[in-house]
């Protein structure tokens, strides 16, 4: 027995051994599927040392520090330790904001919790605590300069600058803190890359602690919070909002960041900026916990009252993605369930950029009216056609100004003159009939064969374009798209122009 237990103790001491074998990444994500999603990047070194903290996307209008930020959520290290958090602000970030909910960097206080973004402040707090310097990455407004040059280029400006909140930061047990010599050192080297000396970076010591100082607001953010409370360094690094491109904003952090982490004992492999452009391929969708596939460009067919859930995305990114159900849940909805009464869209998005939707088309589920034919009745005036139910699960795949979008059979699309339409295919449960759709009235041109097969043609709705004896209504603004099979109708709907 005693023989037993010790292997059971050796064999489980070599697992967690193992688990922790250098180097490595940890991945914590905090509050998953809400707008204030949190990713938090761990990286242990090969050898240990210092632990520098990362902090991006505080401000979602700053693409530059969140972007640098993300390029380092993937490093490998040969010594010391990173806490990488490259979007604090998720919301701020997806909607390209400040602060939608207010600006997150002025909530570092002593104060309970009070809104929704103040649990991330909670969550970063702790990590600080965790940390031997912090650096938070932002884009700021114009170039900072220590003399007056003109609005752009002043002592006032926070673009181009790494900025502390003392030269020397006295901390409450007596330690002080040498900020400006290492920070000063960090310049010296990043302004010998940037050969043009407009977009050199400079010192900015906002001098927090003054009851004179000009930025007492500077109180209330993460910086100063993570030096006065913890006593750790702590610097903010601005690129500018001004420069001419994102890849600049990047490169010029992260200049800056690889100088830090030297001058702490981090050894990085240093990332590359690779900012490919943004793409959807496909998203895993469940409809009632079934995992379906749908690829981009393809609509969803449910029913009236499906549970659907957004399990995955799948992008040239792993970070910063998300998914917004239009008319249900919060931004994020990725991980989320709902169940769905109506026609929506799935729109994605990575950061603030929106790579694709999808068309969720719900069936309706109406009752088809019972008709009653006699041989003596005569076929009354055409009237504005009710909407009739589905038939077989059948709908219309077309474009409306170049968008996609989904009309069920028997429905009625009402869309204004000079809309331009195609028509795509009839689908049948969501896969195509490659049955012929046909506008009456419609001829593409005298230089074409009318076959009656309309699919393909970029249509301009004009009323003088159609033939009037098959509107079906008085005004001549109805017509109806059908779909026959060995001469009998199998699908129609009506566009109407107003």
């Amino acid at each position: 027995m005693k023989k037993l237990l010790l292997i059971i103790v050796t064999l489980l001491t070599a697992v967690s051994a193992f688990a922790q074998t250098r180097p490595y990444t940890k991945v914590e994500n905090y509050f998953r599927g809400t707008d204030y999603e949190l990713q938090v990047y761990k990286i242990y070194g090969r050898q240990d040392g210092p632990t520098m903290l990362i902090l991006g996307g505080i401000q979602g209008d700053e693409p530059g520090g969140f972007l640098s930020a993300d390029l380092y959520s993937d490093l490998r290290l040969e010594k010391g330790n990173l806490i990488v958090i490259p979007r604090a602000n998720f919301k701020s970030v997806i909607l390209f904001d400040r602060g939608p909910d207010g600006d997150m960097n002025r909530r570092f206080l002593d104060e309970p919790e009070r809104f929704e973004m103040d649990k991330v402040v909670s969550v970063v707090k702790k990590l600080m605590k965790e940390s031997d310097v912090f650096l938070n990455l932002h884009d700021g407004w114009g170039y900072h300069n220590p003399v007056y040059v003109d609005a752009n280029r002043n002592p006032n400006r926070f673009g181009q600058s790494v900025i502390t909140d003392a030269d020397v930061y006295k901390c409450a047990d007596g330690r002080s803190i040498d900020l400006k010599s290492h920070a000063l050192d960090v310049l010296e080297t990043v302004n010998s890359k940037i050969s043009d000396e407009r977009y050199h970076l400079h010192y900015f010591n906002t001098d927090t602690a003054n009851p004179k100082t000009p930025f007492s607001d500077m109180r209330k953010t993460a910086t100063y919070y993570a030096v006065k409370q913890y006593c750790i360094p702590a610097y903010g690094i601005e690129s500018s909002k001004n420069l001419p491109s994102v890849e600049l904003k990047v490169l010029y952090h992260n200049y800056a960041v690889n100088e830090f982490m030297k001058i702490y004992g981090i050894v990085p492999e240093v990332p590359s900026i690779i900012l490919e452009k943004p793409r959807f391929d496909y998203a895993i969708i469940a409809v009632n916990d079934e995992p379906k596939k749908v690829d981009r460009g393809e609509t969803l067919y449910i029913s009236r009252g499906d549970v659907v859930e957004l399990r995955h995305i799948e992008s040239n990114y792993d970070r910063g993605v998300s998914g917004d159900l239009l008319g249900y849940g919060t931004l994020n909805d990725l991980n989320s369930k709902f169940i769905i009464k109506n026609n929506s869209v799935l729109q994605l998005r990575k950061d603030n950029v929106k790579i694709g939707n999808i068309n969720i088309a719900v069936a309706k589920t109406t009752k088809p009216k019972k008709e009653t034919v006699t041989a003596t009745a005569k076929p009354e005036p055409a009237k504005e056609p009710s909407v009739q139910a589905p038939v077989s699960g059948y709908s219309f795949s077309i474009k409306v100004n170049g968008k996609p979008s989904v009309v069920t059979n028997g429905d009625t699309l009402t869309v204004r003159v000079g809309t331009k339409l195609e028509l795509i295919a009839l689908l049948q449960d969501g896969a195509d009939t490659g049955l012929s759709v046909n506008l009456k009235g419609y001829v593409p041109s005298f230089s074409v064969v009318n076959d009656g097969d309309d699919r393909g043609y970029v249509i301009n709705l004009q009323p003088k374009r159609f033939m009037t004896k098959y509107a079906e209504d008085s005004s001549k603004m109805l017509y109806p798209v059908v779909v026959s099979k060995d001469k009998a109708e199998v699908a129609k709907f009506w566009i109407k122009m107003k």
